[in-house]
């Protein structure tokens, strides 16, 4: 008993203890550090607003305050602005730490393709819900056509050329939606010889007709061949009376320069 009394008060005991009280120390400060460099938690800060700002903005933005910028997806509007954030996750306001990604949504910078998806014979009303339905700007044009009365006739772009339905336009674009009507005027028959189709397209919307069934000469083989090929017949003659009903179809035949007249 005497020397354990001995041994609590003597030298050695003391500087045991004082080891002892030093290792705790150690491990304490050991742990208060690794809780304020790895949990950070001085580094929680309220995430700000991104919506409006530009994406080389937000990125810039969040790139100073420690956070990471993730591109999730773009929509496109009309009348967005290119590549303007409209959408963060998580919310503006989140409580987050440093390193967090912060995903946000833009407008698109070009808009998507959509095929047109109407053909000649559709009930206007409906062709008019189709290409609305895929973000297209819509203007009516009747136009006098004895055989597609109260039907779509066409589509045509903003420079006036036919599309076909399984044709692509960019989202938004203007189209005329361009379907037949009934009149009691009377029109003459232009001479059409020697046109393209392009050029007969234009002449024939002039005169208040219709272009009707277009056939071509054998030696017209490909898409090339077509875009050359000229009219050699109309069945319809031409007369500077006015004789025949607006929006008269007139069927033609066309062929190349070495064609004369229709070939059996």
């Amino acid at each position: 008993m005497k020397q354990w009394f001995l041994f609590l008060f003597s030298r050695s005991f003391f500087k045991s203890l004082v080891r002892l009280g030093l290792v705790w120390l150690f491990m304490i400060g050991g742990l208060w550090f690794y809780l304020k460099f790895y949990s950070r938690p001085g580094a929680i800060q309220d995430l700000p607003n991104l919506k409006g700002f530009t994406l080389n903005e937000v990125q810039k933005k969040l790139d100073s305050l420690g956070l990471e910028t993730i591109h999730l997806d773009s929509i496109y509007s009309r009348n967005g602005k290119p590549f303007q954030v409209i959408e963060q996750v998580p919310p503006p306001g989140s409580k987050i730490k440093s390193g967090r990604r912060i995903y946000v949504t833009t407008y698109r910078s070009t808009p998507p393709y959509e095929n047109i998806g109407v053909k000649e014979g559709q009930e206007p009303g409906i062709a008019r819900i189709i290409l609305e339905n895929k973000g297209f700007e819509v203007e009516d044009v009747l136009e006098p056509n004895v055989a597609l009365v109260g039907r779509v006739i066409r589509i045509e772009n903003s420079k006036g050329e036919v599309l076909s339905a399984d044709q692509k336009m960019p989202k938004g674009s203007f189209l005329q939606l361009i379907s037949g009507t009934t009149t009691d005027e009377l029109v003459s028959v232009p001479n059409l010889s020697g046109l393209t189709l392009e050029k007969v397209r234009s002449r024939l919307t002039e005169a208040k007709l219709s272009l009707g069934l277009v056939e071509y000469a054998p030696s017209v083989e490909d898409e090339g061949d077509s875009l050359k090929a000229k009219v050699l017949e109309q069945h319809l003659k031409p007369s500077a009376r006015k004789t025949v009903a607006a929006g008269t179809e007139i069927d033609l035949y066309l062929g190349l320069r070495w064609d004369s007249g229709r070939q059996e």
